[in-house]
Protein backbone atom coordinates (compact mmCIF):
# COMPACT_ATOMS: atom_id res chain seq x y z
CA UNK A 1 0.00 0.00 0.00
CA UNK A 2 1.38 3.47 -1.28
CA UNK A 3 1.80 6.12 1.44
CA UNK A 4 0.49 9.56 0.74
CA UNK A 5 3.00 12.13 0.59
CA UNK A 6 2.70 15.27 2.72
CA UNK A 7 2.68 18.43 1.10
CA UNK A 8 5.04 21.31 1.45
CA UNK A 9 3.32 24.79 2.32
CA UNK A 10 6.43 26.55 2.65
CA UNK A 11 10.41 26.32 2.48
CA UNK A 12 12.44 28.16 4.51
CA UNK A 13 16.33 28.64 3.50
CA UNK A 14 18.64 28.34 6.26
CA UNK A 15 21.75 27.88 4.56
CA UNK A 16 22.53 27.80 0.62
CA UNK A 17 25.77 27.12 -0.48
CA UNK A 18 27.40 23.65 -1.94
CA UNK A 19 24.47 22.03 -0.43
CA UNK A 20 21.66 23.75 1.14
CA UNK A 21 19.60 23.46 4.33
CA UNK A 22 16.08 24.34 4.25
CA UNK A 23 13.14 23.65 6.84
CA UNK A 24 9.96 22.79 5.08
CA UNK A 25 6.48 23.31 6.47
CA UNK A 26 4.63 19.98 5.94
CA UNK A 27 0.46 19.37 6.02
CA UNK A 28 -0.75 15.52 6.09
CA UNK A 29 -4.06 15.66 6.64
CA UNK A 30 -4.85 17.53 9.85
CA UNK A 31 -1.41 17.34 11.05
CA UNK A 32 1.05 19.94 10.38
CA UNK A 33 4.71 19.55 10.66
CA UNK A 34 8.04 21.04 9.99
CA UNK A 35 11.16 18.77 8.55
CA UNK A 36 15.13 20.26 8.57
CA UNK A 37 16.93 18.70 6.07
CA UNK A 38 19.90 18.99 3.65
CA UNK A 39 19.73 19.07 -0.13
CA UNK A 40 22.66 17.58 -1.52
CA UNK A 41 24.14 17.46 -5.24
CA UNK A 42 24.90 13.77 -4.36
CA UNK A 43 28.50 12.73 -4.18
CA UNK A 44 31.09 9.54 -5.70
CA UNK A 45 32.91 7.14 -3.79
CA UNK A 46 35.63 4.99 -5.44
CA UNK A 47 37.57 1.77 -4.62
CA UNK A 48 40.80 2.53 -6.27
CA UNK A 49 42.59 -0.49 -7.05
CA UNK A 50 46.60 -0.90 -8.10
CA UNK A 51 46.93 -4.54 -7.87
CA UNK A 52 45.93 -6.29 -4.63
CA UNK A 53 46.00 -2.71 -3.25
CA UNK A 54 43.05 -0.18 -2.17
CA UNK A 55 43.82 3.55 -2.39
CA UNK A 56 42.36 5.16 0.91
CA UNK A 57 42.92 9.10 1.82
CA UNK A 58 44.02 10.33 5.73
CA UNK A 59 42.07 13.51 6.57
CA UNK A 60 40.92 15.94 8.89
CA UNK A 61 37.11 16.54 9.61
CA UNK A 62 36.19 19.17 11.27
CA UNK A 63 32.72 18.00 12.85
CA UNK A 64 34.27 14.82 14.10
CA UNK A 65 37.56 16.61 15.39
CA UNK A 66 39.45 14.20 14.43
CA UNK A 67 41.69 12.90 11.45
CA UNK A 68 39.79 9.72 9.49
CA UNK A 69 40.47 7.21 6.88
CA UNK A 70 38.14 7.20 3.82
CA UNK A 71 38.33 5.74 0.42
CA UNK A 72 38.78 8.58 -1.94
CA UNK A 73 35.17 10.89 -2.41
CA UNK A 74 34.10 13.93 -3.48
CA UNK A 75 30.58 15.85 -3.96
CA UNK A 76 28.53 16.10 -7.39
CA UNK A 77 29.06 19.21 -9.40
CA UNK A 78 25.81 20.39 -10.83
CA UNK A 79 24.99 19.20 -14.18
CA UNK A 80 28.62 16.87 -13.62
CA UNK A 81 27.71 13.08 -14.88
CA UNK A 82 28.63 11.02 -11.79
CA UNK A 83 31.49 8.93 -13.78
CA UNK A 84 33.29 12.36 -14.28
CA UNK A 85 32.85 13.28 -10.92
CA UNK A 86 34.30 9.89 -9.91
CA UNK A 87 37.34 10.50 -12.61
CA UNK A 88 37.99 13.93 -11.56
CA UNK A 89 38.10 13.18 -7.52
CA UNK A 90 40.47 10.63 -8.13
CA UNK A 91 42.48 12.86 -9.98
CA UNK A 92 42.21 15.68 -7.62
CA UNK A 93 42.93 13.74 -4.73
CA UNK A 94 45.14 10.41 -5.65
CA UNK A 95 46.68 11.47 -8.59
CA UNK A 96 45.41 8.74 -10.68
CA UNK A 97 42.81 8.56 -13.41
CA UNK A 98 41.35 4.75 -14.10
CA UNK A 99 41.31 3.30 -17.42
CA UNK A 100 38.19 1.25 -16.28
CA UNK A 101 35.26 2.42 -14.03
CA UNK A 102 32.58 0.09 -12.98
CA UNK A 103 29.68 1.26 -11.45
CA UNK A 104 29.34 -0.64 -8.29
CA UNK A 105 26.28 0.73 -5.79
CA UNK A 106 24.08 3.20 -5.52
CA UNK A 107 23.11 4.19 -1.60
CA UNK A 108 21.38 6.53 0.26
CA UNK A 109 23.77 8.61 2.93
CA UNK A 110 21.35 9.44 5.93
CA UNK A 111 17.36 9.90 4.24
CA UNK A 112 16.49 10.62 7.43
CA UNK A 113 17.97 14.27 7.22
CA UNK A 114 19.70 14.62 3.69
CA UNK A 115 18.85 13.99 0.09
CA UNK A 116 22.59 12.91 -0.77
CA UNK A 117 23.07 9.73 -2.63
CA UNK A 118 26.30 8.12 -3.06
CA UNK A 119 27.57 6.78 -6.42
CA UNK A 120 30.43 3.97 -5.89
CA UNK A 121 32.77 2.88 -8.19
CA UNK A 122 35.88 0.60 -8.95
CA UNK A 123 38.17 1.99 -9.94
CA UNK A 124 41.35 0.13 -12.08
CA UNK A 125 43.67 0.33 -14.55
CA UNK A 126 44.97 3.93 -13.49
CA UNK A 127 47.51 5.87 -14.48
CA UNK A 128 49.18 8.36 -13.18
CA UNK A 129 46.79 12.07 -13.92
CA UNK A 130 46.92 15.00 -11.07
CA UNK A 131 44.52 17.47 -11.29
CA UNK A 132 44.70 20.11 -8.81
CA UNK A 133 42.75 19.81 -5.00
CA UNK A 134 40.39 21.37 -3.42
CA UNK A 135 42.30 24.54 -1.18
CA UNK A 136 40.92 23.24 2.14
CA UNK A 137 41.52 19.99 2.01
CA UNK A 138 44.96 18.24 3.64
CA UNK A 139 44.73 14.70 2.01
CA UNK A 140 47.36 12.09 2.87
CA UNK A 141 47.56 8.91 0.45
CA UNK A 142 47.35 5.54 1.80
CA UNK A 143 48.05 2.23 -0.12
CA UNK A 144 47.23 -0.67 1.63
CA UNK A 145 46.35 -4.34 0.78
CA UNK A 146 42.55 -4.80 0.42
CA UNK A 147 41.94 -7.29 2.81
CA UNK A 148 43.42 -5.82 5.14
CA UNK A 149 41.76 -2.61 4.87
CA UNK A 150 38.59 -5.21 4.97
CA UNK A 151 39.73 -6.41 8.42
CA UNK A 152 40.54 -3.11 9.61
CA UNK A 153 36.83 -2.42 8.71
CA UNK A 154 35.73 -5.71 10.48
CA UNK A 155 37.82 -4.76 13.92
CA UNK A 156 36.08 -1.32 13.95
CA UNK A 157 39.23 0.32 12.78
CA UNK A 158 38.06 2.48 9.54
CA UNK A 159 34.16 3.27 10.97
CA UNK A 160 33.41 5.88 8.21
CA UNK A 161 30.29 4.06 6.88
CA UNK A 162 30.61 4.94 3.07
CA UNK A 163 34.52 3.71 3.08
CA UNK A 164 33.24 0.41 4.97
CA UNK A 165 30.67 -0.33 2.53
CA UNK A 166 32.98 0.40 -0.33
CA UNK A 167 35.64 -1.79 0.90
CA UNK A 168 33.33 -4.70 1.78
CA UNK A 169 32.01 -4.78 -1.56
CA UNK A 170 34.98 -5.26 -3.02
CA UNK A 171 35.82 -8.53 -5.09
Amino acid sequence: MEHAHPRVTARDALYEGPFSIFLDHLQDGERSYRRAFVQHPGAVVLVAMLGDDVLLVRQYRHPLGQVVLELPAGTCEPGEPVEETARRELQEECGFNPRTLSPMLRSFAAPGYSSEVFHFFLAQDLRPSRLPGDEDEDIEIVRMNLREAQSMVRRGEIADAKTALGLLLAP
